[in-house]
């Protein structure tokens, strides 16, 4: 009886690992550190449109895991990403034209490109987004200066438990907070 029950778990286990996608083993290869497999597994997947594997790719691309550091292909895949309708992609080019090294200087306006890309983004809900597009209005980068506008973004994103955010408006979670 106990083999048999030993046996049945084993054919149920092989089962759910049979249910994984390649990108589901390939950022389980990304959480585990393995850079250069993880960069491997999402060039294909990428390279056939999936919108998570050009994001992942992206941002590999970006910091130099596994892959080559390379600005410009970060900013290829992660607009690959966005275009695909992907906010994480949004996101990543915007923060890409705010905290890039090269693709900044090359850029005629980055501010006006970073704000595009994270009210694309925050337009979907994206909390961080809506973060970083309210901290764009209050600076008046890439967009006019409002305040009004700024605390729409940064409210619409402390809504969603975003806690720089809600730390910004003074309700991140302390006593007797809203």
């Amino acid at each position: 009886m106990a083999k048999r029950l030993i046996c049945l778990l084993c054919l149920c286990f092989a089962s759910f690992v049979a249910l994984a996608t390649p990108l589901d083993d390939a950022i389980a290869d990304l959480d585990g550190g393995r850079y250069e497999q993880a960069a491997a597994k999402l060039k294909p997947l990428a390279e056939a449109g999936d919108a998570v594997a050009q994001h992942r790719l992206s941002i590999l691309y970006f910091y130099g895991h596994g892959v080559p550091e390379d600005e410009n292909a970060a900013l290829s895949w992660a607009m690959k990403s966005a275009n695909n309708g992907l906010a994480d992609g949004m996101f990543f080019v915007a923060n890409i034209y705010v905290f890039g090294d090269t693709v900044p200087v090359e850029a005629d306006d980055p501010d006006l490109e970073a704000a595009k890309w994270y009210h694309e983004a925050a337009s979907r809900e994206h909390a961080d987004a809506q973060y970083s597009l309210g901290l764009m209005f209050l600076a008046g980068k890439g967009v006019i200066q409002s305040q009004e506008e700024a605390m729409k973004w940064i409210q619409r994103a402390a809504d969603q438990g975003h806690a720089g955010a809600k730390n910004f408006l003074g309700t991140g979670g302390h006593a007797g907070a809203k």
